[in-house]
């Protein structure tokens, strides 16, 4: 597992020290950190599709990445924004990029936490609860849609392979590949 979160870590760190056209390094890093996040999201939706293939990938180490991902994208926003909870609560409140950013934040949690055994033991419906993965994708286009103001490249894709994901999983998809 180590290996697919190191990876993409240590180019987006390799980027940040060697790529001298990047004017503001920290507010890069926290816009990369976020679509790795994403990356990892779609993966995990995808490899499912997959299964029947001889891929011997565990879906649980590419969801665990993105929620890792994700807690070093809020923990870097946390840090730009100097620690101040008033100003981070402020923007909880009323800024609609950040409100669904966390909502998608919270969501991955248990999702998270169900993906180690202590937890499914625990909770019967662990898979039931996974379901939610969809949503917390939602929150993060719809993240994502809040922040942009003009270029919707990346919105119109990762909307385009959630829509293709669904498509192929609910007309079987692997099913019809076995």
């Amino acid at each position: 597992m180590l290996n697919i979160f190191l990876l993409p870590l240590a180019i987006l760190t390799s980027y940040i020290f060697l790529d001298d056209e990047i004017i503001n390094k920290t507010s890069y890093v926290i816009t990369l950190t976020g679509y790795i996040a994403l990356v990892y999201l779609v993966i995990t939706l995808s490899l499912p599709l997959l299964k029947n293939n001889n891929f011997k990938i565990k879906t649980r180490l590419f969801g665990i990445s993105a929620f890792y991902f994700s807690m070093i994208h809020f923990i870097l926003y946390v840090i730009d924004n100097s620690y101040d909870l008033t100003l981070i609560l402020e923007d909880a409140l009323f800024r609609n990029y950040i409100i669904v950013g966390y909502l998608a934040l919270l969501l991955l949690i248990p999702m998270y936490l169900t993906s180690f055994q202590y937890f499914k033991d625990k909770i019967k419906d662990w898979k039931k609860l996974h379901k939610i993965i969809y949503m917390v994708y939602f929150f993060i286009l719809a993240h994502i849609y809040f922040i942009i103001k003009a270029d919707y490249y990346y919105l119109i894709l990762f909307s385009s392979i959630l829509l293709v994901i669904i498509i192929l999983k609910r007309y079987n998809f692997y099913k019809l590949n076995e």
